[in-house]
């Protein structure tokens, strides 16, 4: 390559301009209009420039809060009905409606003070998407719209599906459980579930783009002035080489796309932090506690009394969908782990490229290492997470059962009601 320049040469290569990105607001609005018609994100969408701008929605503030107070009323005055349960079943089952309310005010109070946040949130993508448009990346809007689509919608027929057979089992076949009590205990774990979903998307959006900007780095490393044909994915629209200089702008587009990225984590993870801790709570109590009723169906349980088949699928049902709730977030959350540690990896490469340093390489490192998400620093979303939350699982189930163990038999299976009608336990979310 020396034939062409030497270190006192310029060699410039010229490409046509890169193309208009694809509008990624769009997909950002659609995302927030199907989670908004469930109380999710109390704004609505203005144009300011042609550009969308988020602006809190007063009467959907009315509207959640309203939501809100019922819920809470609902809670209260389930605690004045008289249950024919067993004592540990009856004081697991207001647990569990005291946890779900308590993560639904969590999911829905969130929104209505931090529409600021999703301003620039969107910001931050565009600019990050503007940046590496720069380089010919063009991230597949289009696809993630289908993408999110399909799960959309496979989320909702699960909630519908399981929301009927609830219905079917605790309001058909028990015909002991009021409707509106079924109705909020169904409700919290319907919402902070699409609301998990939201948070699932727009982290994956993240690690999407740090995917990108580590395929980047890898490539300009190889190849910093010429776009091999076959070999390379990503292209530079001018590249000029005189001393280093044009490669330190370029150095600091990357940093820049980098710093942006940083900054939108940061804000996702402060948006959903809240969410994190007290969703996280409710799953763990209720994965629990439906644990602990199958126990009870497998060991104690007797068909055409106290317990039926139906309600133990029921407490597999709910067990299988709060798994995929509880795994899906540290999923993600490990994913964007790992592809920030290879970034700070390419970037140390990349400072050390012909004795160059990158710009404020001493607190960049910090930064892309603090690169994961929290519930408001009480505990890391990631894998280590996972193993606790079986630890305490086991724990707590075990603590169950000893309980169980030291109440009466009648206790255990339910009494008779006084026109001698079987018990049969309601099983909630």
């Amino acid at each position: 390559m020396h034939k062409w320049f030497s270190k006192r040469t310029i060699q410039l290569v010229n490409r046509p301009p890169p193309s208009q990105p694809e509008d990624f607001s769009d997909l950002f609005v659609l995302v927030l209009k199907c989670f908004r018609q469930f109380g999710l994100s109390t704004v609505q969408v203005t144009a300011v420039k042609g550009q969308p701008k988020f602006v809190t929605s007063r009467g959907l503030v009315v509207l959640v809060a309203f939501v809100l107070v019922v819920t809470w009323a609902a809670l209260v005055g389930s605690f004045f009905l008289q249950y024919n349960t067993a004592m540990i079943t009856g004081i697991a089952n207001h647990i569990q409606f005291i946890t779900n309310v308590v993560a639904l005010t969590a999911t829905l109070i969130v929104p209505m003070f931090k529409c600021s946040e999703l301003n620039e949130m969107l910001v931050d993508f565009c600019v990050i998407d503007a940046e590496l448009n720069y380089f010919n990346v063009k991230l597949p809007h289009w696809q993630h719209k289908s993408g999110f689509m399909r799960c959309y919608v496979v989320h909702l027929l699960f909630l519908i599906i399981t929301a009927s057979f609830d219905g079917y089992v605790l309001l058909i076949m028990s015909k002991e459980t009021p409707l509106w009590l079924w109705f909020f205990h169904l409700l919290p774990f319907a919402l902070y579930s699409l609301a998990f979903m939201n948070a699932f998307t727009m982290i994956r959006w993240v690690k999407i783009r740090i995917q990108h900007v580590n395929m980047l780095i890898e490539q300009y490393q190889k190849f910093p002035l010429f776009d091999e044909v076959g070999r390379s994915k990503f292209r530079l629209t001018s590249v000029v080489m005189m001393n280093g200089v044009e490669e330190s702008s370029i150095n600091n587009r990357i940093l820049m796309i980098v710093s942006r990225t940083i900054d939108l984590a940061t804000r996702l993870e402060s948006y959903n932090g809240l969410l994190f801790l007290f969703g996280y709570l409710a799953l763990f109590c209720v994965t629990t506690i439906q644990v602990y009723y199958c126990y009870l169906h497998v060991f104690i349980g007797i068909p055409g009394q106290s317990f039926s088949v139906y309600s133990f699928v029921l407490s597999l049902v709910i067990i299988v969908g709060n798994l995929f709730a509880i795994l899906s977030i540290p999923y993600i959350c490990e994913q964007v782990g790992n592809e920030s540690k290879k970034l700070l990896s390419y970037l140390s490469k990349l400072s050390m490229r012909y004795g160059q340093s990158v710009h404020s390489s001493v607190w960049f490192p910090n930064l892309i290492s603090s690169v994961k998400f929290s519930a408001l620093g009480f505990f890391n979303i990631n894998y280590n997470m996972l193993s606790s939350f079986f630890a305490a699982l086991i724990t707590y189930l075990i603590i169950f059962i000893q309980f169980n163990s030291i109440v009466t038999n009648d206790e255990k299976t339910g009494q008779a009601t006084r026109s001698g009608k079987a018990n049969h336990r309601p099983t909630e979310y």
